[in-house]
């Protein structure tokens, strides 16, 4: 399996820092027909001309799926075809990570296309993480005729166990309630800084995520500038950043506090979650932002 040390989404992980868990996003376009993904999930099974092996499946589909369903399914690929053709538009695109790259995809984009390909690696599939507790990367495929499939999206997803049930949009804001001093929406001097992060994450401005995220964070990004690589990334990391965050809440620990996040995606879709931020030299800092897609 090929792996790369540096992805897009490894890079928005870092600079934000925004880990989208259990999220895919991006698009898949078939003639005149245009898929936006939303949500995605991925599993294992046995490989069907080896079934010693086991191959790994990504699956991102346009509506929001339940993870926990589709790990339980005796055939995990039935159980998202259900959930996606429940929706009267519906679409999903199913990509098999083998040997080299992405050795077969399966795309549906409503209503009534059809596509899949299979053999050697094509695409370009770049992994950030591909591990016993779940994948992240980007993929591109561009058709070599305009009417042919081509798909661009990036993924960050945990195997899902049966049983576990998609994460609510409440979720953050239990997580925050437990103990330390409310933070009123808007997030008060935290929430500044948060968004003084994402206007520079949104601009490109290393300089500027440099000033507003933690010590820890500052040095690996210092580190990352290193790569040769990382101009281009840093313009793709711009293409994945929120198109606007409002902190709703939170609590305030005295020498970290947790706001609770509601977002808009770059294509629109709502997402909601949590930045965890720090207080460094009486200032507060980003340590992380989590966010998890809704749809929409």
């Amino acid at each position: 399996m090929s792996r790369f040390t540096l992805s897009a989404i490894a890079l928005t992980c870092l600079l934000l820092p925004i880990t989208t868990f259990a999220a895919g996003t991006g698009t898949c376009t078939y003639k005149d027909k245009k898929l936006t993904l939303v949500d995605g999930v991925v599993y294992q099974r046995p490989d069907h001309f080896e079934p010693n092996k086991k191959e790994t499946t990504v699956a991102l589909a346009s509506l929001k799926l339940d993870p926990g369903k589709i790990a339980a399914a005796k055939d995990p690929e039935d159980a998202v075809r259900e959930q996606v053709w429940k929706a009267d538009d519906g679409g999903q695109v199913r990509i098999t990570l083998g040997e080299g790259g992405v050795t077969a995809i399966y795309a549906y984009l409503p209503p009534g296309a059809n596509i899949s390909q299979s053999g050697t690696a094509f695409g370009d599939l770049k992994l950030s993480r591909n591990d016993a507790k779940g994948v992240a990367g980007h993929y591109t495929l561009k058709g070599k005729a305009s009417d042919d499939l081509s798909c661009d999206f990036g993924f960050d997803l945990a195997y899902a166990k049966p049983g576990t049930a998609a994460t609510s949009s409440a979720a953050p804001a239990a997580a925050a309630a437990q103990g330390g001093k409310p933070i009123p929406a808007g997030g008060g001097e935290a929430g500044k800084v948060l968004q003084a992060n994402l206007a520079a994450m949104q601009k490109g401005d290393v300089d500027a995520m440099l000033a507003t995220v933690s010590k820890q964070q500052a040095d690996q990004m210092q580190a990352q500038r290193k790569d040769a690589q990382f101009p281009a990334m840093l313009e793709m990391m711009k293409a994945f950043a929120p198109k606007s965050l409002t902190v709703t809440g939170g609590q305030d620990f005295g020498d970290h506090a947790e706001l609770t996040l509601e977002g808009v995606e770059q294509g629109g879709g709502k997402s909601t979650g949590t930045a965890q931020m720090v207080k460094e030299g009486g200032k507060w800092k980003v340590q992380k932002t989590s966010m998890q897609s809704k749809g929409g």
